[in-house]
C-alpha cells in the first residue's frame, strides 16, 4: 500500500521518458489534473500501460530484450454501494498496442513484437530509439451510466535484460461506450490519469493508478490490496471504516487508434474531489474479517447474554456445593495438628 501511494502521488517519478517534452503534462506523472469521474452518460474505461527509455541512460539495443506483463486489472467503483468490480482482466483479455513515437505527433505507430509467456503473461518487444511501448486491453470495460466514481488499474512488468533502462506508467481513460471511435479532439475518451514513472528491472514490480485522493484509497482498498492495510480503530465507540473504490477497463484498437491524446492533455475537464461516499458500505475490522457496522448492536446484545448465562451457572454450582460439602484434604498443618 505505502509503495502504491507513492507511485501516485505527485513528485515521486524514479525517471522521465525519453523523448517526451518536458511541458507535456504527464511528463512527471499524471496522477492529478485528468478526469477522476466519467461523464454521466459514458459507459466504458480503458486501462493501459506505457514503457519509455530513461532520460539520461545510455543508447543500447537487444533484439531479444522484452517487457513483460502480467495480471493486469482494471476495476471501476460503483458509487452507490462504495463496491469494487473487475471489468478488465489480462487472464480474459489479453493487451495489444504498438511502438508509438515518443512525443505521439501524428499518433504515428510501428508494429510490437507481443510474445505469450508463461500463464497469460504477454512480452513486449523493447521500444526501439525514438518509439515507446503503448499497450492496453483488446476490448473496453463498460459499467452503467452514471454508476461508478472512480478506477484502480493495476499491472505488474520487467524486464528480461539488466541492462536495459526504462520506466513505466499504467492509468486509464474513460470511453462513450464500448465501440466508441477515437476522435483527435478526445470526446469520445478524456483522460482519467496515470501513475508516477516507475523504473524496471528484473525483477516484478506492481505499478498500480487510483483516481481518488490517497487517504480515500487507504481507507477503501481495491481489492488487490485488501488485507494490507490494518485500520486501528478508538474504542468506544468504534469508527466503522468505509469501503468504496473505482476502476478502470480498456478498449479495441489497433495501433494509432488511441494516443495523440498524450501530446497534452491539459484541457481536460478536472474533477478532483474524492468520491462521495454515500452509499458505501461500513466495516469494522474483527480479527481479518470484516463486519458489517450494523451488526454491532447484535454483538453487544449476544455479549450480554453470555454475561447473564455465565452468572446463573456460577450460581447453580455454589448450590451443588453447599448441599454436598467436600471432603477436607489433610495438609500439613492439620497433620501438625
Amino acid at each position: 500500500m505505502s509503495d502504491l501511494i507513492k507511485q501516485n502521488t505527485p513528485g515521486n517519478s524514479e525517471g522521465f521518458p525519453a523523448g517526451v517534452p518536458p511541458s507535456y503534462n504527464w511528463y512527471q506523472g499524471w496522477n492529478d489534473g485528468g478526469l477522476w469521474s466519467p461523464p454521466a452518460d459514458f459507459t466504458a474505461v480503458e486501462g493501459w500501460g506505457q514503457v519509455y527509455p530513461k532520460v539520461g541512460s545510455p543508447p543500447y539495443s537487444n533484439p531479444d530484450a522484452a517487457v513483460e506483463v502480467a495480471n493486469a486489472k482494471t476495476y471501476v467503483r460503483f458509487k452507490h454501494t462504495g463496491e469494487w468490480t473487475l471489468v478488465q482482466d489480462q487472464s480474459r483479455t489479453q493487451l495489444t498496442g504498438g511502438h508509438f513515437v515518443s512525443d505521439f505527433v501524428g499518433n504515428v505507430a510501428i508494429p510490437m513484437k507481443a510474445t505469450p509467456v508463461a500463464g497469460t503473461t504477454i512480452a513486449f518487444g523493447a521500444p526501439p530509439a525514438g518509439y515507446n511501448n503503448h499497450f492496453w486491453y483488446k476490448a473496453r470495460g463498460t459499467y452503467p451510466a452514471g454508476a461508478v466514481d472512480a478506477v484502480y488499474v493495476q499491472m505488474e512488468m520487467r524486464v528480461t535484460d539488466p541492462n536495459l533502462h526504462l520506466v513505466a506508467m499504467v492509468g486509464a481513460d474513460w470511453w462513450r461506450d464500448a465501440r466508441a471511435p477515437y476522435l483527435d479532439d478526445h470526446r469520445n475518451n478524456p483522460g482519467i490519469g496515470g501513475s508516477n514513472w516507475i523504473e524496471l528491472s528484473t525483477q516484478w514490480k506492481t505499478i498500480g493508478f487510483y483516481s481518488m485522493s490517497a487517504d480515500g484509497f487507504r481507507a477503501s482498498p481495491a481489492p488487490p490490496l485488501r488485507g494490507l492495510v490494518k485500520e486501528i480503530l478508538p474504542a468506544p465507540p468504534s469508527t466503522p471504516t468505509r469501503s468504496g473504490e473505482i476502476l478502470i477497463q480498456g478498449k479495441s484498437a489497433a495501433p494509432g487508434a488511441r494516443s495523440s491524446r498524450w501530446k497534452n492533455s491539459a484541457d481536460n475537464d478536472k474533477d478532483r474531489s474524492s468520491p462521495s461516499a454515500d452509499g458505501r458500505q461500513q466495516l469494522i475490522e474483527a480479527g481479518s474479517r470484516p463486519i458489517p457496522a450494523d451488526s454491532t448492536a447484535t454483538a453487544q446484545a449476544f455479549s450480554n447474554d453470555c454475561l447473564l448465562a455465565f452468572a446463573l451457572t456460577l450460581g447453580t454450582l455454589a448450590k451443588v456445593r453447599r448441599n454436598n460439602p467436600p471432603c477436607r484434604q489433610r495438609t500439613s498443618r492439620n497433620a501438625a495438628t
